[in-house]
């Protein structure tokens, strides 16, 4: 466990920062985000470019988010890149994060991240990393 901003703590029960990704092959990332709290705020992004946010998503807000990223061509941007998925708690108080590679009959390779962010003020945010590599 470890702690961030004046009231946040991070529980990594699986933490993998690295990732190559066969998008040749029909493999890809799918992504789970569970918030707790009045509303989702966070964000997926690159140095390009904003991927995704909890307001892109039909019936927001909800509790439960769910996309798979790199499925269809032209969603990877660069070979090689840091993708950082950002959390606000200006109105959530948790969020549970998990990543699973998965190969292109939906079965799991590998899960990458299963991570639980808290805080209880609402000035706290939180910033995972993942370095992306497509083949």
């Amino acid at each position: 466990m470890s702690n961030f901003g004046n009231a946040g703590t991070r529980t990594a029960r699986v933490d993998i920062d690295t990732v190559m990704v066969h998008i040749s092959a029909g493999e890809y990332l799918f992504y789970n985000v569970i918030a707790k709290g009045a509303e989702a705020v966070f964000t997926l992004a690159c140095a390009h470019r904003l991927l995704k946010a909890a307001n892109q998503f039909p019936e927001h807000p909800k509790q439960s988010y769910e996309w798979k990223w790199l499925k269809n061509p032209g969603e990877g941007d660069s070979t090689q890149d840091i993708y950082g998925m950002q959390f606000s708690f200006v109105s959530a108080i948790k969020y549970t994060l998990r990543i699973e590679h998965r190969n292109a009959l939906d079965g799991v390779i590998q899960l990458l991240q299963d991570i639980d962010y808290e805080s209880q003020d609402p000035k706290d945010w939180y910033q995972e990393s993942l370095e992306v590599f497509l083949v």
